[in-house]
């Protein structure tokens, strides 16, 4: 049980190209930024299917209201 303790700190501390630990809160406005840059020709850091697929999932339909974002 202890190993597995250890395993989940790890992955909290884990990050990916945006410096940030994967799925907080600022890593998501984070990509949320790059998406629109990229959307808007803007220069944008390479794209990571983590990170559109995050900003993806946080969009909401048509019908659903929008998830604030700080």
């Amino acid at each position: 049980m202890n190993i597995l303790r250890r395993l989940e700190a790890l992955e909290s501390h884990t990050v990916d190209g945006s410096g940030l630990v994967p799925d907080s809160p600022e890593w998501l406005a984070f990509w949320h930024q790059q998406v629109r840059l990229y959307e808007t020709g803007q220069e944008h850091v390479p794209l990571t299917l983590e990170g559109v697929r995050a900003y993806m999932q946080a969009i909401p339909d048509d019908d659903e209201p929008a998830v604030q974002l700080s």
